[in-house]
């Protein structure tokens, strides 16, 4: 049996690479760029985008899509899910007018800017991996959008060996990241009068910088919109919801203890969504889920268990929504293992990793990620 300090060193050491668990190229370190990217970074991170839609794979979610092209391009970040993108990182900066490459961001789906000219982007929709055009009605009743362009303010961090595209020397000029470039179309709370575009000028004007917001306590979202191409979404699009608001809920995890949890939560395997029932409003989706470890108060259940569960669909004047289960929470495993490894390296960096209740959860963390390990 492996002892926990040889399971608490092990994940120490492979923490670092559990973010990147569906890349495996080798890594090298660089000073990293403390501003945002200029266009020729930008079309960079296309390229990687239209390299990856050429690969033969699963398909991923939107958020994690998006994490591994910026991966592959050599600009990596701690993983975000679109709720997270949507209320704003530190790795990127708001702006307005978006070139190839930015992040366009929904409550609830994410996607990378292809042509800002004809309005397309690419992202994982429906039954695949497709590049669409964001001022259609299909997604202007999303409601706004926000870009976003990457800009880190580290002093060094690791990319993909091979993958580091050419910086330019206009990229050595320092920017705030905390700054929102260019303007914005979507008003920024506090801001006493909306922001307008010069269409005569060669460059926007920059807005006064605005502070980051506080982090605020992770809440588990309640619902997902379904990016829906018909008025009634298919079972593809609802799959994808599904997704995202799972991937999502995995956070939770990364500020938690996994064993002093309000709600059962459930790591799973695979899930499968079948075809929808809609009547007028309302309207439901069995998904089958496969699992085998379940987090409930003080205990972990490690038991294979199939399960079939009902979720409600609910329509409104944004189109349909899947609304979460109250019982339980339900987080695939991939997501679960990247959140507890950054947990545990949290815990074990702060200045008071030694103490008795910074071990304990420690402990706890261990104990879980050997679970799914076994």
């Amino acid at each position: 049996m492996v002892t926990q300090r040889l399971w608490l060193g092990f994940l120490l050491l492979a923490g670092g690479s559990v973010a990147q668990a569906q890349v495996e190229p080798q890594l090298y370190e660089t000073t990293a760029s403390p501003h945002p990217l200029t266009p020729l970074g930008g079309k960079a991170i296309v390229t990687a985008a239209r390299e990856r839609d050429r690969q033969v794979a699963r398909k991923p979610d939107c958020s994690h899509l998006v994490h591994e092209v910026y991966t592959r391009a050599g600009y990596p970040y701690p993983y975000a899910s679109s709720f997270d993108l949507y209320a704003g990182v530190s790795s990127f900066v708001r702006v307005a007018r978006p070139q190839p490459g930015d992040l366009i961001v929904w409550r609830g789906h994410v996607g990378i800017v292809v042509d800002p000219v004809e309005h397309s982007f690419y992202s994982s929709v429906r039954s695949g991996l497709r590049t669409e055009f964001y001022d259609t009605s299909q997604w202007k009743a999303r409601g706004p959008a926000r870009f976003y362009r990457y800009a880190v303010a580290k002093p060094s961090t690791f990319v993909l060996a091979g993958n580091r595209p050419a910086k330019a020397a206009s990229e050595l000029t320092l920017a705030n990241p905390a700054s929102v470039a260019e303007g914005s179309r979507e008003n920024l709370p506090g801001s006493p009068n909306p922001t307008t575009e010069d269409s005569n000028s060669a460059s926007s004007l920059a807005v006064s910088p605005v502070s980051p917001p506080a982090p605020a306590k992770f809440e588990i979202p309640s619902s997902i919109l379904v990016a829906a191409a018909q008025e009634k979404p298919s079972r593809e699009e609802i799959a994808s919801a599904v997704s995202e608001l799972n991937s999502t809920t995995g956070d939770l995890l990364r500020e938690q203890n996994p064993l002093q949890l309000s709600r059962k939560l459930i790591i799973y395997d695979d899930v499968r969504v079948e075809r929808p029932r809609l009547n007028g409003k309302h309207g439901s989706v069995q998904a089958r889920i496969e699992s085998r470890v379940a987090l409930t108060a003080d205990r972990i259940e490690q038991t294979h268990r199939r399960e079939s569960l009902r979720l409600d669909l609910l329509r409104t004047n944004d189109g349909w929504l899947v609304l979460a289960p109250k019982n339980a929470v339900y987080v695939p495993r991939d997501v679960a293992v990247r959140m507890l490894a950054s947990r545990l390296a949290s815990l074990t960096q702060e200045g008071n990793a030694t103490d008795t209740d910074s071990v304990a959860a420690q402990a706890q963390i261990v104990r879980v990620l050997s679970t799914l390990f076994d």
